[in-house]
């Protein structure tokens, strides 16, 4: 499912688009712009806009932002707990709010075409994507305890966090190491975020 929708976008699309295609009426928009206005001053007071016809404006010209999520030595426990969301749910998150470009779980591609779309992902939104890290790094021997597509870990993420936007380690795992660097820890197991 996922390597088909990386596959067909061709841009990523505004918030206006989306809602629009999805049969949101723009009425239906300026009352939940309405309702933000009310519901959250206090961060609508970092601002200028003054209506919800202007919040709207600036709202719906947003791209929804392009996420590269990569697995090292994990459980995919973090990506379970993705999966189990409720608000919004997980198919409104990758399908509306979110552009989920690459996540090898969840993707059908595998071997060489989940290779090719990360590397057109990342070359496609370099400086503008964010990459979540879920899984501790190997850091001993230079990381050759794990590879990817045949490159150590420790390369992949500094290949690609070296072209995010951001990252954000999620898990205990890509925050401290996590399971994985329990003692006796024999690949010096890190959270390298």
């Amino acid at each position: 499912m996922l390597g088909s929708l990386v596959a067909s976008a061709t841009a990523l699309e505004t918030i206006d688009e989306r809602l629009l295609r999805c049969g949101i009426s723009r009425r239906s928009f300026l009352v939940f712009c309405s309702t933000l206005m009310i519901a959250a001053p206090y961060g609508l007071a970092i601002t200028d806009k003054m209506t919800p016809e202007e919040v709207a404006a600036g709202l719906g010209k947003v791209a929804r932002q392009p996420i590269i999520w990569l697995h090292f030595q994990d459980c995919t426990g973090c990506t379970e707990s993705l999966l189990q969301t409720s608000h919004p749910d997980f198919g409104d998150l990758i399908l509306n709010v979110i552009s989920l470009e690459y996540h090898e779980t969840l993707m059908a591609g595998s071997g060489l075409q989940a290779r090719q779309a990360l590397d057109e992902s990342v070359k496609k939104h370099t400086g503008k994507f964010i990459l979540v890290v879920e899984g501790s790094i190997p850091t001993k021997d230079q990381g050759i305890y794990m590879r990817l597509a045949g490159r150590p870990a420790l390369d992949v993420l500094a290949d690609i966090g070296g072209k995010a936007a951001a990252i954000i380690a999620i898990g205990s795992c890509a925050s401290w190491g996590g399971i994985p660097s329990a003692d006796p820890d024999p690949n010096r197991s890190s959270g390298r975020c």
